[in-house]
């Protein structure tokens, strides 16, 4: 074996090895929430349960009316630092999928036809072409094809140019989702610190094992949707974790496939 192959070797085991280290914390991190809540749940009773479940509900609901609200006021701001990088990707995704290659010595592509006029020839890889797009940014296939449809829907509806409908859906979906997550955490800590305030644990009456059980399962279900939130924000972070890795953790890969938040919240 060669020095350079065993380089490549060497590296090749310390990604692997590192996958697998992320894997085991992510798994270990979930399966500690869920621990934790069902013990929460089990010494706060079934009433306290029900009520953080609301909590969640509630902090979700008021997120997504915050982000609804105030999201779109950003994105004049946003704009102008995301349409250069985007319509460059764009237009480099359009040569390749015409089968061009960039050339190694100018680092541009050779390319006789303008985008326009590629385009215009075969508008059936358009679809192909802003998704790889949005996978070029690191999203998780579900979302990159969801901002896809968004994309090729605002293009049709508004006879938007390919690079600037994705350049006006990006924005959207970066102020929207940025301004979702951050108004979810900041809710939802108020709101916990506010029922939790009174520092009680009311319990039914007489039926001991009904408050047990029912706290625990209603904890697990509070930390099922804590998980689902955390396993949700991978979804934009497949530069630093590849979904195919993600997927490879067990329990991550269940919550990323029954996707709670995602069918619940909506852009």
């Amino acid at each position: 074996m060669s020095k350079v192959e065993s380089i490549v070797d060497s590296v090749t085991q310390s990604v692997s090895t590192l996958s697998i280290s992320v894997n085991a914390v992510i798994n270990v991190l979930l399966i500690v929430i869920l621990v934790v809540c069902a013990w929460q749940g089990y010494k706060k009773g079934i009433i306290m349960g029900i009520i953080e479940v609301l909590v969640i509900i509630l902090s979700l609901y008021g997120a997504q009316l915050l982000s609804d609200t105030y999201s779109y006021e950003i994105i004049p701001v946003l704009k102008p630092f995301v349409s250069g990088y985007m319509e460059t990707q764009v237009e480099n995704n359009t040569y390749e999928a015409f089968g061009y290659a960039k050339n190694e010595d100018t680092g541009a592509y050779d390319v006789p036809y303008s985008m326009t006029d590629m385009l215009n020839s075969d508008s059936t890889k358009k679809d192909e072409i802003v998704y790889t797009t949005y996978k070029g940014l690191g999203l998780y296939d579900d979302m990159a094809r969801n901002l896809t449809d968004k994309t090729m829907a605002y293009a049709g509806e508004n006879n938007a140019s390919l690079s600037s409908a994705v350049v006006t859906i990006t924005c959207q979906s970066i102020t929207w989702y940025g301004g979702f997550l951050i108004a979810f955490v900041i809710l939802f800590a108020i709101l916990m610190v506010i029922v939790n305030i009174p520092n009680l644990s009311f319990k039914i009456p007489y039926v001991g094992i009904v408050n047990d059980i029912g706290g625990i399962v209603i904890g697990l279900f509070v930390g099922a949707l804590i998980c689902s939130v955390i396993v949700w924000v991978f979804n934009f972070a497949g530069l630093l974790l590849p979904e195919e890795e993600l997927r490879a953790t067990g329990l991550a890969n269940f919550f990323l496939t029954k996707d709670l938040l995602g069918n619940y919240i909506s852009l």
